[in-house]
């Protein structure tokens, strides 16, 4: 599997610690950071190919993740926010599954409390933390830029157009670690 990380970024400072938690060998991945922003802050990771774009009508970062979709060409898509790390067991989870085009997972709270269970792909079950898609699945649907609930839109519309899904039923991601 390779593995396209996307973070839409108004927290430059929380990149290193993200950074830290991306443990993928370098080959397998790309991360994506889009800054909601005129210019690419000077202090940044090394590890992250940054952009910066901002998107009139735009809330959430919702801009800035479609801006970095168009930027995908193959493999899968995993949405990072700025304010949460991978989890540790994420891709010894996920590498072997690179003929799946939706995969989703459980979630916890940073306190971890159970948040959310990822095997219900529908608005409040969902987060834009706790699936991975790939490419083809993602097609040409985008997320709609003025919603809050734009993560479990935007998840919906591809799991109906997903060949193939795997639900992994343990915790993968940790909400708003970062916070």
């Amino acid at each position: 599997m390779f593995l396209n990380i996307i973070t839409p970024c108004t927290r430059p400072n929380n990149l290193f610690e993200i950074a830290k938690s991306i443990n993928i060998p370098p080959e397998q991945y790309r991360w994506i950071v889009v800054f909601d922003a005129h210019e690419i802050p000077s202090d940044i990771p090394k590890e992250c190919e940054p952009y910066a774009v901002k998107v009139e009508g735009s809330v959430f970062g919702n801009g800035q993740r479609n801006y970095a979709m168009d930027l995908v060409e193959k493999g899968h898509v995993y949405f990072n926010d700025d304010d949460t790390t991978i989890h540790p067991h994420l891709w010894d989870n996920v590498k072997h599954l690179d003929d799946k085009y939706f995969i989703s997972f459980s979630q916890v709270n940073k306190d971890g409390s159970f948040r959310l269970k990822g095997n219900i792909i529908a608005n409040g079950y969902i987060d834009s933390h706790n699936f991975i898609l790939s490419k083809e699945c993602i097609g040409d649907r985008r997320w709609q830029l003025d919603k809050y609930e734009a993560d479990g839109l935007f998840a919906q519309s591809c799991h109906r157009k997903a060949l193939n899904w795997e639900f992994i039923p343990k915790v993968l991601s940790i909400y708003n670690s970062l916070k």
